[in-house]
C-alpha cells in the first residue's frame, strides 16, 4: 500500500506539473515577448537574446491607452468597493435572519450564475440605451456590479454561515445590537472572504470585454480591454506592443494576488466549502 501511495503521488505530481506548464506557458511567453524586439518574438527560444522596453514606452506614450487605464481603475475600484458594501449586509441577512422568501431569494441569487453574460447582453444594452446611459462609465459600473454581486453574496454567505451564532449572541447579551455584533464579531472573522470578494470584483471588472464592447464606443470612456483591441492596427502592427498591453492588463491582477494571496486562498476555499 505504501508503494502504491507513492506511485499515485508521483503520477499526480507529474500530471499537476504538466497542467501547470500547459496553463503557464502562454502567459510566460506573453511576458517574454513584451520585452523582446519584434524581430525576435517569433523565435522558438523562450530565453530572449535581446531585451528592450520600447514596447512599454510606446504603450504609455499613447494618450488613448492612458485614458483607458484611468477608466479601468475608476470602474474597477468603484465596483470592488460597492460589491463589498452591498454583499456584506445582503449575505448577513441571508445567513442570520429568517423571513418569508429568504430561501427563494437565495435561489435567485445562485440561479443568476447559471446564465452567461452573453445571454443577457441584448436586454442590458437595450435597457442602458433606453435610459440614455450608453457610452458612460456609470453604465459600465452598474453592469459590472450586477455581474459580480451575486457570486460575492453567495461566497460571503457561506463564510458567515461558518461563524458560530453563539459569538454574536454573547455580544448581544453584553448589550450590543445585532448590527453591532455583525461589525464587532462577524466582520473581523470573515476578513479573508471580504478581501477575496473585493479582489474578485475588481479583477472581473478590470478584464471584462463583452459588455464593455457592447456599451462603449466613445474613445473617452473606453477601458483597457477595448484599448488593447485598438493596438491591432493593420498598418502599423507590432506584436511587442500588443504583448506589452497584455502585460499591463495582467499586472494589477498579479500584484493583488501577491499582496492578498493568503486571504484569497482562505476566503475562496472557505466560501466554497462551507457554502
Amino acid at each position: 500500500m505504501n508503494e502504491e501511495s507513492r506511485l499515485r503521488s508521483i503520477v499526480l505530481d507529474v500530471v499537476t506539473i504538466a497542467v501547470l506548464a500547459l496553463v503557464l506557458l502562454p502567459i510566460i511567453w506573453v511576458f517574454i515577448a513584451s520585452i523582446r524586439p519584434d524581430a525576435d518574438i517569433m523565435t522558438r527560444s523562450l530565453i530572449p537574446a535581446r531585451i528592450t522596453f520600447d514596447h512599454f514606452a510606446n504603450i504609455f506614450a499613447r494618450a488613448d491607452f492612458l485614458v483607458a487605464l484611468r477608466n479601468s481603475l475608476i470602474v474597477g475600484a468603484i465596483v470592488a468597493i460597492c460589491t463589498v458594501l452591498i454583499a456584506i449586509p445582503a449575505a448577513y441577512s441571508l445567513s442570520r435572519f429568517t423571513y418569508l422568501g429568504r430561501d427563494f431569494i437565495g435561489f435567485l441569487i445562485l440561479a443568476t450564475q447559471m446564465l452567461p453574460a452573453v445571454a443577457v447582453l441584448v436586454p442590458i444594452v437595450v435597457i442602458i440605451r433606453s435610459l440614455g446611459m450608453a457610452n458612460t462609465l456609470t453604465a459600465l459600473t452598474f453592469t459590472h456590479l450586477a455581474l459580480g454581486l451575486p457570486i460575492a453574496v453567495w461566497m460571503l454567505k457561506g463564510y458567515i454561515d461558518a461563524v458560530p451564532r453563539e459569538l454574536e449572541e454573547a455580544s448581544i447579551i453584553d448589550g450590543s445590537s445585532q448590527i453591532g455584533a455583525m461589525f464587532r464579531i462577524t466582520l473581523p472573522l470573515i476578513r479573508p472572504a471580504v478581501v477575496a470578494v473585493g479582489t474578485f470584483a475588481f479583477v472581473l471588472s478590470w478584464g471584462e470585454f463583452i459588455l464593455a464592447l457592447a456599451l462603449i464606443t466613445s474613445a473617452e470612456v473606453k477601458t483597457l480591454p477595448l484599448a488593447l483591441q485598438t493596438l491591432f492596427d493593420p498598418y502599423s502592427f507590432s506584436w511587442g506592443v500588443v504583448m506589452a498591453g497584455g502585460v499591463v492588463i495582467a499586472a494589477p491582477t498579479i500584484v493583488l494576488f501577491l499582496l492578498f494571496r493568503n486571504q484569497l486562498v482562505g476566503g475562496l476555499t472557505a466560501g466554497g466549502i462551507k457554502g
